[in-house]
């Protein structure tokens, strides 16, 4: 799978329609290992009202950025940047106004547009939320990224619709486990369905990685792994789906590597390993 083109960043969501399978630690692992070993220009947007990415990408700076009221993907649904305190008025949207600077490396950075616990209340209270908001504003703002990630919250709604609107290609993450595949009929399904009412856009799956419950070189799970893990080559082989060679490992080193912490990583260091081979897929 090559790149699409040089006319502008790479879009990537990172979505299940099932919850706790590593979504929001795939996004932030992807977008660090993409910045600093692929010297890329990085964007990572966080579509999920837990918020679970912003918090690790930002670490402690997180509570800090909440009570200073800081541009969040609220403000990029909104349109507009409110009042602030001082005066001034309502505000246009800019990139700078909801964009959260991680790493700096001069010419390129890794930056967050961060998430709110009140992203979810935002939206509902909206009249009628654009679902091609966001895409609009990334096509305006962001053009000169070379990678753009999008971690999804794991409930169909407009914020699903959103991001396969912003999305060039979708990355979908799996425990091998009891009930693995639930979340696969329902992502088929929302993925056709966005696909028949959006003929001219070319989203395409990039891949199922999976996210291993079990130690690297441990118990590897058994027989009830060797069952989930038919289970989802079965449903990947129905819909089409590549699945790639490289796995994650349980780990407890994984929160240290979101928040940049790379000192005794323990197996969580072998997701670089999926992360080379998720962006060769990709010829990024």
């Amino acid at each position: 799978m090559a790149q699409t083109d040089s006319k502008g960043p790479v879009t990537v969501c990172v979505i299940n329609l099932k919850g706790g399978v590593g979504k929001s630690t795939i996004t932030s692992l992807l977008s660090r290992y993409a910045f600093n070993t692929r010297q890329l220009d990085v964007l990572a947007i966080d579509l999920d009202p837990q918020a679970n990415l912003s918090q690790g990408l930002m670490h402690q700076s997180y509570s800090t950025f909440l009570s200073q009221g800081g541009g969040s993907i609220v403000e990029v649904f909104n349109d507009y940047v409110p009042p602030r305190q001082g005066g001034g008025g309502p505000q246009p949207l800019t990139a700078d106004s909801v964009t959260e600077v991680i790493l700096d490396g001069g010419t390129r950075r890794l930056e967050l547009i961060p998430s709110r616990f009140d992203f979810s209340d935002a939206l509902t209270d909206a009249v009628r939320p654009d679902p091609r908001v966001l895409a609009k504003f990334l096509s305006k703002s962001y053009k000169s990224k070379d990678l753009i990630l999008i971690d999804c919250s794991p409930t169909e709604s407009v914020f699903t619709t959103a991001a396969y609107h912003a999305s060039d290609y979708v990355l979908i993450p799996v425990k091998p486990e009891f009930f693995a595949t639930i979340g696969f009929p329902l992502l088929a399904e929302s993925l056709a369905k966005f696909r028949r009412g959006n003929k001219a856009h070319r989203i395409e799956v990039a891949g199922v990685v999976i996210n291993n419950a079990f130690y690297h070189g441990g118990n590897d799970g058994g027989p009830e792994k060797e069952r989930a893990m038919r289970s989802i080559q079965q449903e990947c082989a129905k819909n089409g789906w590549h699945i790639f060679s490289k796995q994650m490992y349980h780990s407890r080193g994984y929160p240290k590597l979101m928040r940049g912490d790379y000192s005794y990583p323990g197996d969580a260091a072998l997701f670089w390993t999926f992360a080379k081979e998720f962006l060769d897929h990709l010829g990024l």
